[in-house]
C-alpha cells in the first residue's frame, strides 16, 4: 500500500493562522476591505479546522468577492475541495494560488501534497523543491520531510536520504524523518546509526507497526534479547494483521 504524505501540512498551516470562528466577529462595513478579506479567510480557515466545508466555502467565495486573485482563498477553497475528493476543482484552485503568488511557500507545500496523493509523484517533487527554497518558511523541516517520502517513491534514493537529512537538520525531532533514516541506515547496514535514529524517533513517538518491526530487528542485530521480546509482544498484542507482524512470524521458528 502507498504511503500517504499526511494532512499534518495542512493542519498545522491552518493552526498557525489566527482563525475566529464566531459570525460575531464579521468587520463592519466601515472596515476597509482588506480588513474584510482577513476576516473572511479567517473564517475559512476556522470552519476547515472544525470540517464546516460548506460554511467555509461560503466566507472563501465571499473573500474571492472582494479580492478574485486572493492566493489565500484559492489555497484554502483547495485544501476544501481537497477534503471533500473533488480533486480536479482542488488542483484548479491550488493552481490559481500559485499563479497568483508564485512565492506563497503555504500553498506550494500543499499542492506538493496533494499531487502525492494523486500519485503525481514527478509534480509533487517540483512543487516541493521550490517550496523547500524559503528559508524563512516557518514549516521548512515538513516541506524537506514531504520532499522525501515523495523521492522515495521515484525511487530516487541518495536524493530522498538528503531531503530527510536536511529536515532533521532543521528540526532534530521530525518524526518520521527519523524514522526513515533509521531504516535507511540499516538497509545500509549501518546499524549504530541505524539505532541511534530509532532511539531519537521513540522518545517522541507513538510506535508504530513499522517502528516496531525496526526496533526488533535491531535488537536482533545488538543481541538484546528482553528489547525484542519486548517489542514483538507489542506488535503482536496492538498490531496483529499488519504485514511487520507477518513478517516477523515468518522469522520465528
Amino acid at each position: 500500500m502507498m504511503q500517504r504524505l499526511s494532512l499534518i501540512t495542512v493542519f498545522t498551516s491552518l493552526l498557525l493562522l489566527s482563525a475566529c470562528v464566531t459570525e460575531t466577529s464579521m468587520p463592519q462595513k466601515t472596515v476597509d476591505k482588506q480588513a474584510q478579506l482577513k476576516a473572511f479567510i479567517d473564517l475559512g480557515v476556522g470552519y476547515i479546522r472544525n470540517r464546516e466545508y460548506q460554511r467555509a466555502k461560503d466566507n472563501l467565495q465571499k473573500a474571492l468577492q472582494l479580492d478574485p486573485r486572493s492566493p489565500d482563498a484559492h489555497n484554502l477553497f483547495g485544501l476544501v475541495f481537497q477534503l471533500e475528493g473533488e480533486y480536479e476543482v482542488a488542483d484548479q484552485y491550488f493552481r490559481k494560488a500559485i499563479e497568483y503568488d508564485p512565492y506563497f511557500t503555504r500553498a506550494r507545500n500543499n499542492y506538493g501534497a496533494f499531487l502525492y496523493e494523486q500519485r503525481r509523484f514527478e509534480e509533487a517533487v517540483q512543487q516541493l523543491r521550490v517550496a523547500s527554497e524559503d528559508r524563512l518558511y516557518n514549516l521548512r523541516p515538513q516541506v524537506f520531510e514531504n520532499l522525501g517520502v515523495a523521492l522515495q517513491r521515484l525511487d530516487r534514493k541518495q536524493e530522498a536520504e538528503e531531503a530527510f537529512t536536511r529536515a532533521i537538520q532543521l528540526n532534530p525531532e521530525q518524526p518520521r524523518s527519523l524514522l526513515e533514516l533509521s531504516e535507511i541506515r540499516y538497509d545500509q547496514n549501518q546499524f549504530l546509526e541505524s539505532r541511534s535514529f530509532y532511539r531519537r524517533y521513540v522518545r517522541g513517538n507513538q510506535q508504530s507497526a513499522r517502528s516496531l518491526w525496526l526496533g526488533i530487528r535491531l535488537a536482533r542485530r545488538f543481541g538484546d534479547t528482553n528489547e525484542e521480546a519486548s517489542l514483538s509482544l507489542v506488535l503482536k498484542n496492538i498490531f496483529p494483521a499488519s504485514d511487520e507482524y507477518a513478517a516477523y512470524k515468518r522469522t520465528v521458528r
